[in-house]
């Protein structure tokens, strides 16, 4: 197998570890955690994707996103507007579900800006975009019925 179809298939195992990873934080009550791993779940889903198309990515964050809609823009699907909008959401989630942010003259903990609405959306966003890779990667041939 060519390596980008390695780091494609490598890429979406661990982004389903991640979403198993964020369902283990949410049972738990731990929303920001939860949020963290759905976001990375589906930074690596999109990864796995881009690395199908024969393109390294190193960034993450709102830079992913406009090299995925460049990307796929001459194939882009109904379900690339999902993924887009995932990437978009959970981007801004990257920083404050790890570090304390200052809100006016208040210094906040992830856990108070993030509660389980929020990781209920990321989640949410997080399965169908895995889902929606899965189906890419099959139809390119680099995962089976993983």
């Amino acid at each position: 197998m060519a390596i980008y179809k390695e780091f494609a298939k490598k890429y979406y195992e661990i982004a389903k570890r991640d979403i198993d990873r964020a369902i283990e934080a949410f049972n738990k009550g731990d929303y920001p955690e939860a949020v963290f791993h759905a976001q990375q779940a589906v930074e690596k889903a999109v990864k796995a994707m881009l690395e199908a198309k024969r393109k390294y990515v190193y960034n993450h964050g709102p830079a992913l996103l406009s090299f995925f809609e460049e990307t796929f823009a001459n194939e882009w699907t109904k379900d690339f507007d999902l993924v887009a909008e995932a990437l978009d959401y959970l981007s801004g989630f990257y920083a404050s579900t790890r570090y304390p942010k200052l809100v006016g003259d208040k210094v906040l903990a992830p856990w108070d800006i993030i509660g389980r609405d929020i990781a209920v959306k990321a989640l949410e966003y997080a399965k169908q975009v895995i889902l929606i890779a899965k189906k890419y990667l099959k139809e390119k041939g680099i995962i089976n019925n993983n």
